[in-house]
C-alpha cells in the first residue's frame, strides 16, 4: 500500500501516501513506520504528495508514531500536505505539534 524510499547515508526512509488513511490503512501505516525503524531507518519522512486525505484514525497514528519514532532518537516529518489536511490540522492547532516540512 505504501511506497518506501531509502536514503542510507542519512537513515532517512521516506514513505509515499497514496488516498485516504482511515482505520484500516492508519494500522498498516504504524506497522510499516515501526518496521523501517526496527530495519535501521529511525528517521522517517511521510510524503502526502498524491492527493492523501486523512481522517482521526490517520492523524493518531502519526501522532503515535511521531512519538514511538521520539522514543527511540528518531524523527518523524511531514511534507506535501494537501491544502484541506492542513486547514484541518491548523484549525485543531495539532500542526505546532508536528514537524511538517
Amino acid at each position: 500500500m505504501f511506497k518506501s524510499e531509502y536514503d542510507d547515508n542519512n537513515k532517512i526512509c521516506t514513505i509515499y501516501l497514496e488516498g485516504v488513511i482511515s482505520l484500516k490503512s492508519a494500522i498498516q501505516l504504524k506497522e510499516q513506520i515501526a518496521k523501517e525503524a526496527d530495519n535501521g531507518y529511525p528517521h522517517i519522512i511521510l510524503d502526502f504528495s498524491n492527493n492523501v486525505h486523512v481522517d482521526s484514525s490517520g492523524i493518531g497514528a502519526i501522532f503515535n508514531s511521531q512519538k514511538f519514532l521520539n522514543e527511540r532518537s528518531g524523527t518523524l516529518k511531514i511534507k506535501n500536505l494537501g491544502h484541506e489536511t492542513l486547514s484541518i490540522l491548523k484549525i485543531a492547532n495539532l500542526d505546532k505539534h508536528l514537524n511538517i516540512i
